[in-house]
């Protein structure tokens, strides 16, 4: 059976929103980068990812911020919230198969990680979304 057309649409905007959320952990991961925490303020201490006062992210970490943002904006529409979720979990999926795990926290912490490796990982999962906009990033 084939899917829906609305199936489609809500499946392509997931892909859409967690190609956005990936670009917005992307950026994060720049800015700062966490081991054992999925989130650090300016002076190492622990804080949740989406605390302003943020400046390092795991990779767990950046996606959890950027999925934070994306969800705060929304009303109390389950309708958005429950795409929101989707996008959230197919940015997770597609996290597993570039970095060949589900245990992404253990992955991001492993003591021969670096932040270019998650970079990468990010990358390989936005040209796997996208793979037409692939060269963009």
């Amino acid at each position: 059976m084939l899917p829906s057309f609305w199936e489609q649409l809500l499946s392509q905007a997931a892909a859409d929103t967690a190609a956005a959320m990936l670009m917005e952990a992307r950026g994060l991961l720049l800015r700062g980068w966490s081991k054992g925490a999925q989130a650090r303020d300016g002076r190492g201490h622990i804080v949740n990812a989406w605390n302003d006062d943020a400046t390092a992210w795991s990779l767990v970490g950046a996606l959890l911020a950027s999925w934070h943002r994306h969800d705060d904006k929304l009303d109390e529409d389950f309708v958005a919230h429950s795409a929101e979720a989707r996008a959230l979990s197919e940015a997770t999926k597609v996290l597993a198969r570039t970095s060949g795990t589900l245990a992404l926290d253990s992955w991001n912490d492993a003591p021969e990680r670096t932040r270019s490796d998650v970079i990468a990982a990010v990358d390989r999962a936005l040209s796997l979304l996208h793979p037409d906009q692939a060269e963009a990033v």
